[in-house]
Parts: C-alpha cells; structure tokens; sequence
C-alpha cells in the first residue's frame, strides 16, 4: 500500500487516533501530523485560524512540509497518513503539491456529528470549543454544497478508532476518497 490519505476534520473528530489505528495495520508507514508541523515555526507563530497574511504563509508552508515529507516516504516505499484540517482550498493545495506522485492520494473527512465533536473536543488537553465548531460547521458546510473533494465520513457511533480506521480504509479501498492518481 504505497498511497498517501489525507485525514481530516474538526479539532475533536479523531483524526490523530485514526490515522494511528490506520499505521498499526501496514509495515511501512508514516502518520504526518500537521500540526506538529506548524509548531516547528518558532519565532512568527500564527494559529491557522488568525487570518492574516503571514498565517496564510504559514498554512502554505505546512502543506508544503506535509506534502515534501510524503514524496520523500513513497520514493522510499512507505505509506502516508496526513492528519490535517483540509477545508476546500487546502485540498487544492494538496493536490497541486502532490501533483506526479505514482501513488494515490485520498482524503477522507471525519465528520461526527457537532455534539460528539464537541464532547471529544471538550476531552483534548488544547480544546477550543469556538474553533471546533467553526471548523465543523465549515466542513459540513463544503460537503453539503459539494466543493469538498474525497470521501466524508460520520463517525459519531464508531465504537473506537480502529472501527473508524477500518471504515476509512474500506471507502479508500473502493476509490470512493481519491483526490489524485498515481502518474506512470
């Protein structure tokens, strides 16, 4: 399994344990965590949701670390997880900068219902209940209007990660997420 999916969703919708469930079934793979990413900006640091100039810069640039760090993991032969919040314009960022990867690229959106995304949001040691509700809102939002690619998934009665896990990587599976296609 030499692809790359694209994990997304609100602060609260499981992303993180997910895509960990999703690296506990394969033998090489990496779990990207963008937000790690963005916290490798040390002197400048912008939230994502600050909305200036210099946080759009920094939104750029973490896609573009994500996106580097996976070319260089499937040239090497491993798989990729990208745990991120990928609204519409982020997946076209995504897709420009993966563009010539022979491999597929998915994005699935966890999208649970506002309560139980708030509920999980509540249980994070950096919950921002305002920010995960936008960020739901928006994102449901997008796929109801049809302007988010891939595959959107309700997780709200998963019993655990690994149900979802198993869940994303069924809609992978049947081609039901790609964002782009392998060239060559």
């Amino acid at each position: 399994m030499h692809q790359v999916i694209l994990l997304s969703g609100p602060p609260g919708s499981g992303k993180s344990a997910v895509a960990e469930a999703i690296c506990e079934r394969f033998d090489r793979m990496l779990h990207v965590e963008v937000d790690t990413l963005r916290h490798w900006v040390k002197a400048g640091y912008r939230h994502p949701w600050a909305g200036d100039h210099q946080t759009e810069e920094q939104r750029l640039l973490a896609t573009r670390n994500a996106s580097a760090i996976a070319r260089e993991s499937i040239a090497m032969r491993y798989a990729v997880v990208i745990d991120d919040v990928v609204l519409p314009e982020e997946a076209a960022r995504y897709r420009a900068a993966l563009t010539g990867l022979p491999a597929f690229v998915h994005l699935v959106t966890l999208l649970p219902r506002l309560d139980v995304t708030l509920a999980r949001d509540r249980e994070r040691a950096t919950s921002i209940p305002d920010r995960a509700r936008a960020l739901h809102e928006e994102l449901a939002q997008a796929a109801a209007d049809g302007t988010l690619p891939g595959y959107v998934l309700d997780n709200s009665d998963d019993a655990n990660a690994a149900l979802t896990a198993d869940r994303v990587l069924d809609a992978v599976a049947r081609g039901d997420a790609v964002l782009l296609a392998p060239v060559g």
